[in-house]
């Protein structure tokens, strides 16, 4: 099993996401895992350009195309060799896990078979619709079904493989929440892994959308309403079907 990791970035605070990858890498490590993250910017720049990492495991990119995470992940997958059982996903830049072993814990539940799950994930939404709390972990955190989630997000390459890349329609918003859509349709189950501050130790250093944007707002804003709307004209009719239920 390899751990491929993106991590992609828009630079909004450089010190502080070089240290998160940093720390990843280093969490990685100390279990034994093989990895690599994937540290990928939208836009050529010369501050992306003077970042170096003291770990061996850590690549940089430029996907090409402002705006758009699904290219920035898509130009990482489409280009390596990764098995079925390799685990892949992406991992914000303004989170931090303060547990060292937190890794351990998702690769325990993506790989029971007894959960079934597609993706898990950190951080719950407004319309993220958790239903049920699956189970408590070992007396230690909660985690439950969700639709989608996000913050991190980890799969299988096997799931991948089944529900294709991230839908590159998307700009600054949505892409997340289409994908794990996609993997419930695929008949898996989304998992949001509660952020126990006492367990887990997880931070958010949030970045709200006006401030994803280092130059060019209004177009990037645009972008953002216009994959909105996207996302409802295909969404809208399982979101009314499916939200607001306490189980499934």
């Amino acid at each position: 099993m390899h751990l491929h990791i993106v991590v992609p970035t828009i630079l909004s605070q450089p010190q502080y996401e070089v240290e998160n990858v940093e720390l990843l890498s280093k969490q990685f490590t100390n279990l034994e895992l093989e990895h690599t993250l994937y540290f990928v910017s939208n836009v050529p720049d010369p501050v992306f350009d003077a970042i170096k990492f003291n770990s061996p495991n850590v690549r940089k990119s430029v996907s090409n195309l402002n705006f758009s995470i699904s290219r920035a992940l898509n130009s990482i997958f489409e280009s390596i060799d990764f098995e079925d059982n390799d685990v892949l996903g992406f991992i914000q830049t303004d989170c931090r896990f303060g547990n060292k072993k937190w890794i351990k814990y998702y690769l325990d539940i993506l790989f029971d078979e007894k959960y079934n799950a597609g993706v898990l994930g950190q951080r719950p939404h407004l319309r993220c619709n958790v239903v049920e709390l699956q189970e408590v972990y070992n007396d230690l955190f909660s985690f439950f079904r969700a639709f989608w989630t996000d913050g991190t997000m980890l799969f299988k390459g096997s799931t991948l493989r089944k529900v294709g890349f991230f839908d590159e329609n998307y700009f600054g918003d949505c892409e997340s929440q289409d994908f794990c859509y996609r993997v419930h349709e695929a008949g898996f189950t989304n998992y949001w892994i509660s952020d126990n501050e006492s367990f887990f130790k997880y931070q958010h250093k949030s970045v709200n959308f006006g401030g994803k944007a280092k130059k060019n707002h209004r177009e990037f804003l645009d972008k953002v309403d216009k994959s909105r709307k996207y996302f409802d004209s295909k969404w809208r009719q399982f979101e009314l079907d499916n939200m607001g239920k306490t189980s499934w």
